[in-house]
């Protein structure tokens, strides 16, 4: 299966109210805005998303709002992935009831599964669905690191059609791109690596951070791919300044709280995860200021 996706993956943030529902208004909103920002793809209830807080109904809803809203303008990733691979067929089949336009599966986690045991379970979930599959793999996250080799295996799999890769590894990344055939689709995923992504042979980056400051990730591409690489580079190294963020509290409560500072409030992150400290908001904002988010 050929697929053109290519560019940047909004990990979108799911907007939560008052009490910690889903926010359907605020969501189509950061639809629209993130499209005229020119953001290439969406991509909802992922790790950013919060994808692993929300219900199957959520989830559910989630999918048909983005789906909705975006009309057929760019395609729709949707984080299906599930420790368990039935869960994962579950999840899979119900976004491509929404229409989305393929699907993020992170590594089943907790369990530290085999290579052997990963590629049975891609090949399941791929196997019970026609939309084209992104394994996601982000080992800091999940303990389990997906093989140069074993993607190698995985991309024989006609809708396994590429990998977003969070391994924050650029060699890997590199492996990834070169055992993997003509048209595999590999995109970085830390802010921070996205200029090295790019130039590492990359399609495309997954930044959290676009998000708050779509304006930035897109110079950062669209520079690069224009050859003007001290642009890129300048874009950057100020996306690199927002990802240094993340170590302010737990992810992703400094996403959503640098947006609220923008004038985009998107709710807070649901617990476990608890709002930053006014210390910890007072240097966010400072790093905002800086970068000129504000």
């Amino acid at each position: 299966m050929n697929v053109e996706h290519q560019g940047i993956v909004v990990p979108m943030v799911t907007p939560f109210d008052d009490v910690g529902e889903l926010d359907e208004g605020a969501l189509r909103w950061l639809t629209n805005h993130l499209i005229a920002k020119g953001m290439h793809i969406l991509f909802p209830a992922g790790s950013t998303g919060e994808g692993w807080s929300l219900s199957r109904q959520e989830r559910k809803r989630v999918f048909e709002i983005v789906v909705d809203e975006v009309r057929g303008r760019v395609p729709v990733f949707a984080g299906t992935g599930a420790i368990t691979t039935r869960e994962t067929v579950y999840l899979t089949a119900m976004a491509e009831d929404c229409g989305v336009d393929a699907a993020v599966l992170i590594t089943p986690f907790y369990i530290a599964p085999s290579d052997d045991e990963l590629y049975e379970h891609y090949a399941v979930v791929a196997g019970a669905t026609k939309l084209p599959i992104y394994p996601y793999n982000n080992p800091h996250r999940t303990s389990v690191n997906l093989s140069a080799s074993l993607v190698s295996r995985l991309a024989e799999i006609d809708n396994l059609v590429g990998i977003k890769d969070s391994s924050r590894d650029v060699a890997l990344t590199m492996e990834f791109i070169r055992r993997t055939p003509e048209g595999f689709r590999v995109f970085v995923g830390p802010d921070n690596l996205m200029y090295s992504g790019l130039a590492a042979g990359c399609d495309g980056a997954v930044p959290a951070f676009a998000n708050l400051a779509p304006d930035i990730a897109a110079k950062v591409y669209n520079d690069f791919q224009n050859g003007d690489w001290g642009g890129a580079l300048t874009a950057q190294h100020k996306l690199s300044q927002l990802r240094a963020t993340l170590s302010l509290g737990t992810f992703p409560a400094m996403v959503k709280e640098a947006m609220a500072l923008a004038g985009m409030p998107m709710g807070a992150a649901r617990a476990p995860v608890m709002n930053l400290t006014l210390d910890s908001r007072k240097q966010l904002r400072d790093v905002l200021e800086a970068v000129g988010v504000l």
